[in-house]
């Protein structure tokens, strides 16, 4: 909030209309709110950790406002532990890994001095589904191919299966916001930029045919839900600071 204040407080030098690119890296903790355990007992959440990187393009167009996008992979997901199965005591371990190719598009608003500027993103993000996998293991051993159920369409399937991207919808539409700094290192041409960014996918993860009750017959739906932290560089193609 101090940052905040001081950007609003001290404008004066903004950034003049230009295009620029740039590519972000960025680590951090990921989510799925409301587990789909296909019927069974529901798992303790644990810290879920997954890296990813973005390519940005974008115009600002006033000496505060830009419109921006980007371009980029996320490793998501959800681990899950619990030490019971059916009542009986048993080291329960689900991993759920997802891939998505993301591109958001954001509304920026940045102010601050001649070399340091506070900046803010906000926008929706469409999120395309590039893979999901999952290990599940009781007692440290594989549960894949021993037990099989039905789905809501009654097709059988493996709850366990390591390849499980059928089970997920192909799009996810999420909300996000990040709030950093950008830092000029070449005057009026490239600079360095840091951030913390917050996302929440508001459409249900859960593919149509794998919307099943859960252990208390109860249906809820899942969704992406995350923080990353991301650092990058950025290069100003034509216009000025």
């Amino acid at each position: 909030m101090m940052l905040f204040g001081a950007a609003l407080t001290t404008v004066t030098a903004q950034k003049e209309k230009h295009f620029e690119i740039g590519f972000q890296g960025g680590y951090g903790t990921h989510w799925i709110i409301n587990q789909n355990n296909y019927g069974f007992q529901e798992m303790d959440y644990e810290y879920s950790w997954g890296g990813g990187f973005n390519f940005q393009a974008g115009y600002n167009f006033t000496g505060k406002l830009g419109l921006f996008t980007e371009v980029g992979i996320l490793n998501q997901g959800q681990d899950y532990k619990d030490n019971t199965i059916l009542g009986a005591p048993a080291d329960v371990e689900r991993s759920i890994q997802t891939k998505y190719l993301n591109v958001p598009v954001f509304f920026k608003y940045s102010a601050g001095t001649n070399k340091t500027y506070f900046r803010m993103l906000v926008g929706p993000q469409f999120c395309f589904l590039q893979s999901a996998e999952q290990t599940y293991t009781i007692n440290g051993n594989s549960m894949e191919g021993q037990i099989e159920l039905e789905n809501k369409e009654g097709v059988k399937f493996d709850p366990a299966a390591s390849d499980i991207e059928d089970r997920f919808n192909s799009l996810d539409i999420a909300f996000v916001i990040d709030l950093g700094v950008d830092i000029f290192v070449i005057e009026n041409m490239l600079y360095l930029s840091a951030g913390a960014r917050m996302y929440y996918g508001f459409t249900d993860i859960n593919a149509s045919a794998y919307q099943m009750e859960n252990y208390d017959e109860n249906y809820e739906p899942s969704h992406n839900a995350g923080g990353t932290i991301y650092a990058g560089i950025h290069y100003i193609i034509m216009g000025e600071k």
